[in-house]
């Protein structure tokens, strides 16, 4: 196994993140001679053992908790870990913070400094890991605690909306349980049908092939974050070119509140519909194309390609224009102060993805295989395909 994630190297981060939080308690009991110094003192304190400290103290931990199998997938347990206590965190900040003297900086550390470390340092594991396995070719283990992770990150990213009103968290679960219906039973339709029609509609130009076997989606990390990009990415893109549409509206017309969090919130309520009503095309479809093993043969042009959608759709989708899209929105509605421009996008941002991540969780588990092979015998039954 590569040297890297080592437990040596852990607990030499763990002892550092030790020796930091020690001194920011440590300040805490020096004398001061002013007011000045007091807050001076007390704000390092709070930097060194709320902040750096504890989080190069988790830090260590995912790196020891990733080294212990590296090959079994042991650094996902920290990056579960820390949306978890993250979630938990938040619901329970009102707690949290009323405990005397060390509540604000107890959720300060429990919120902002261990879930990032956590986080950060398994996904750092799991890259180095990765690296390696390719690079000695070595296998892949499927693990079995890996899914019911999958399943608890989704159930912890709905914990913060416990405590806001019950309707926003029936709301979207709702969408999400929606999406999910309307994935499992338009997905295959849809997908034959727009196979079918061009095929029929070259006039013998285009030609339909089998040309791998076909492929079964896993519960993976990797294959269900990768997946769950694209119905994420399309509720943004859809959303968002409706606000530009809106702006442009006279103010008598235009609806759309100035609160930059009711903003937000419309902002996430249209990104979800956008989901549940749009994302099979962009999502479910296109999986389907990939795992079919189909390609069309072009006579004329002589080339063989994978189905594709519409390129309008695939605009909506691009990496470019999900980064680039959020960001300058949680800006301008912020007016320009970027502290608050992050919550604001952390909150669209995990709002659609816990709406999205449900739904791409229970299609992948539940109804994938079988809208495989339903797109696979609508194909068949057309009787436009040839093997190869």
């Amino acid at each position: 196994m590569p040297r890297e994630p080592s437990t040596r190297t852990g607990l030499i981060i763990l002892a550092i993140g030790v020796v930091i939080t020690s001194i920011g308690v440590y300040l805490t009991y020096l004398p001061s001679e002013s007011l000045q110094q007091t807050v001076l003192l007390l704000q390092s304190s709070q930097v060194f053992s709320s902040d750096i400290g504890v989080g190069i103290i988790a830090w260590g931990v995912g790196w020891i908790t990733s080294s212990l199998n590296p090959l079994r997938k042991y650094f996902l347990i920290p990056v579960t870990a820390g949306i978890i206590i993250a979630a938990v965190t938040f619901v329970f900040r009102s707690v949290i913070i009323n405990i005397e003297y060390y509540g604000p900086y107890i959720y300060y550390a429990f919120l902002f400094s261990i879930p990032p470390a956590l986080i950060s340092s398994g996904i750092i594991s799991g890259i180095i890991i990765a690296r390696h396995i390719k690079r000695n070719k070595l296998p892949r283990f499927n693990v079995h605690f890996e899914e019911y992770m999958l399943y608890a990150i989704s159930a912890s990213l709905f914990l913060p909306f416990v405590s806001e009103q019950p309707f926003a968290l029936l709301r979207l679960l709702g969408s999400a349980i929606a999406c999910w219906i309307i994935w499992h039973f338009i997905s295959p339709r849809l997908a034959g049908y727009l196979v079918i029609r061009r095929i029929r509609n070259s006039k013998g130009r285009l030609q339909l092939m089998f040309v791998e076997e076909e492929k079964y989606e896993e519960m993976t990390f990797t294959n269900i974050f990768s997946k769950v990009y694209y119905p994420l990415a399309f509720g943004l893109g859809v959303s968002l070119t409706i606000l530009s549409i809106i702006e442009l509206l006279p103010p008598e017309v235009n609806r759309m509140p100035p609160d930059p969090i009711q903003k937000t919130a419309q902002i996430a309520i249209i990104s979800i519909l956008a989901v549940t009503m749009g994302s099979a095309y962009v999502g479910p479809v296109v999986w389907l194309f990939s795992d079919s093993g189909i390609r069309i043969k072009d006579n004329v042009r002589i080339v063989i390609e994978e189905p594709k959608i519409h390129s309008l759709a695939n605009q909506m989708i691009e990496i470019y224009s999900f980064i680039q899209a959020p960001i300058s929105f949680a800006i301008a509605a912020s007016g320009g102060d970027y502290a608050y421009a992050f919550g604001l996008l952390a909150l669209l941002m995990i709002t659609i993805l816990t709406a999205s991540l449900l739904t791409t969780v229970l299609y992948i588990k539940v109804s994938s295989l079988k809208n495989l092979k339903k797109f696979i015998s609508m194909l068949k039954k057309s009787n436009l395909y040839q093997n190869v």
